[in-house]
């Protein structure tokens, strides 16, 4: 049987305390028939995972309102729950289950970052399938009496069938890890991604760019309902702030949903779920960072970023008379891991403010390091009001390239200095002392970028009209190494916001490198001091 919908939509604006009241009387209204708890199991994942999927552990208010959030809204979502928090019992568990008794033509895939994580989803899954003698009696058209001898595919490998019409390739449910072993040719009529993030996905740059593209490639494997769209569902935990999910969220191509452990996201803030008692536990087992992370959902929670976005400068106009220093961090790109070379022009005004002009961030090669340092001061030492460039280039990288470098110089017969970059990378002088050293520069609000417009802003135009364009400031965009268009200035921002929560910090780095250069402002001359005293009386 069906229920109306007005009985549906009032059973979901039940508040938790009177659910069972609610229960109960739908049930005594139709004489507490089995066709009535099949179809309050099809229309009430709380029903569902607390009564029929033998969960009384998961009857609290707080899993009551997820489950009613989720119901109304499935598809498209980034649910991010800090963990132990019920997020997989709640969607990839009884979420699959019960889309699979409304409808048992369905096929379902689900994704995690490596097989065996997938598979221990669909494990419990077809145990269920297996075991739940009062699910298989209610659902007796959906679910086998034996699945193990009845099914047609009925194993972790091949994924679990139930009882169907149609006799797609895919199994009713499968599950595929994103970075070893996605299928090629299947098409899911749901996407579950759970769990696409882990601990090993974010230990180096490339993993978390593998990560983050195969999840990509894996858009491929939906199927489009008859709206046109690919059902999707993504359930996880965050892990740093450089993590596929981040890429995610900064996309925008999911609504996120975000359920920290407390009610204000912070550490001291009052547990949702948890006992007060065992939230302390957590924290002191877990550490700061990992509390952060897994609980709180926000790398940086609880700890204090050392920069302010309030103290960088936003404009529309750089100065017209600049001192241009390049500094370069390379990183080696054949090698796994590695981080992007960076190479930044930052310039110094009169008044020695500091200004990022322009630069490059992404893996490059030998031949790449020296075309783009190389063409990076040419076109600045051809820009009108700059009165010197000067190139600085890390230590460690100068003393395998300098000789390909001083090849190239002699062969295009144009010398000029690159300076050795000296600070060590441990001990005194480290990354962080580097990067620290930027700290009063931003705090004295010395610090500018270009700001992101969707029109050219009054100023710019009046420059254009007046024959000095090259005065107009904007953000920087580059093409990597792969082709993909990335914004120097994001990338910039990205690190400064979160420092040093940041899951990287080479372009903070690079831009601290300035200080290695014996930096000085330009030189203002007034011309009229430089007229004779004649000329000024007219003579």
């Amino acid at each position: 049987m069906k229920l109306p919908s007005d009985i549906v939509e009032t059973l979901h604006a039940t508040h938790f305390e009177g659910i069972i009241d609610a229960w109960e009387a739908i049930e005594e209204a139709h004489g507490h028939t089995d066709e009535i708890r099949a179809e309050l199991g099809r229309v009430d994942r709380f029903y569902l995972l607390v009564n029929l999927l033998n969960r009384p552990d998961a009857f609290h208010s707080w899993l009551y309102a997820r489950c009613r959030e989720v119901e109304a809204a499935t598809d498209g979502y980034l649910d991010l729950w800090a963990r132990e928090h019920y997020k997989s019992t709640i969607i990839t568990f009884a979420g699959i289950i019960q889309e699979i008794l409304k409808d048992p033509e369905i096929t379902i895939g689900i994704f995690s970052h490596t097989k065996p994580v997938a598979r221990k989803f669909l494990i419990q899954i077809k145990q269920e399938f297996e075991t739940n003698e009062l699910l298989k009696h209610l659902y007796s058209d959906i679910l086998w009496a034996n699945p193990k001898t009845e099914a047609l595919k009925w194993s972790e490998e091949k994924g679990i069938t139930v009882k169907r019409q149609s006799n797609p390739k895919e199994a009713t449910v499968e599950g595929h890890g994103l970075v070893d072993g996605m299928p090629t040719g299947a098409h899911f009529g749901l996407m579950v991604f759970d769990d696409v993030v882990t601990l090993e996905s974010v230990g180096t740059p490339d993993q978390v760019k593998k990560t983050t593209k195969a999840w990509e490639i894996a858009d491929n494997l939906g199927a489009r309902n008859a709206d046109g769209n690919i059902r999707k569902w993504h359930i996880g935990t965050r892990y740093s702030f450089g993590d596929t999910y981040a890429d995610i969220i900064e996309k925008k191509v999911l609504k996120t949903r975000l359920h920290p452990a407390t009610e204000d996201g912070t550490p001291g803030g009052k547990p949702v779920f948890l006992t007060p008692a065992a939230w302390d536990e957590k924290k002191k087992n877990q550490g700061p960072s990992t509390t952060a992370c897994q609980m709180l959902l926000n790398p940086a929670a609880g700890n204090e970023a050392m920069f302010s976005k309030d103290n960088l400068q936003f404009v529309t106009i750089r100065p017209a008379t600049l001192n241009v220093y390049i500094t370069v961090d390379p990183a080696r790109s054949q090698k796994k891991g590695s981080d992007n070379t960076v190479m930044l022009a930052q310039g110094v005004d009169a008044a020695g403010n500091v200004w990022l002009l322009d630069g490059w961030a992404h893996k490059m090669k030998l031949e790449e390091r020296w075309m783009r340092m190389r063409d990076l001061r040419k076109y600045w030492l051809g820009v009108p009001g700059v009165q010197r460039v000067e190139v600085g280039y890390e230590r460690y990288g100068l003393q395998s390239d300098i000789e390909y470098f001083e090849l190239e110089m002699k062969r295009e017969r144009n010398s000029w200095e690159v300076k050795e970059l000296a600070w060590p990378n441990e001990g005194p002088g480290s990354k962080i002392d580097r990067i620290e050293r930027l700290t009063p520069l931003f705090a004295k609000k010395k610090y500018f970028m270009a700001a992101e417009l969707a029109e050219p802003s009054k100023e710019q135009l009046q420059a254009e009209k007046s024959g000095r364009g090259y005065l107009v400031f904007k953000p920087v965009k580059r093409r990597d190494h792969e082709g993909n268009i990335y914004s120097l200035n994001a990338m910039y921002l990205k690190e400064y916001m979160v420092y040093p929560f940041s899951a990287h910090d080479d372009v903070l780095d690079a831009s601290s490198r300035i200080y290695d250069m014996e930096m000085s402002p330009p030189v203002i001359v007034n011309q009229a001091d430089l007229q004779p005293e004649a000329f000024e009386d007219g003579i």
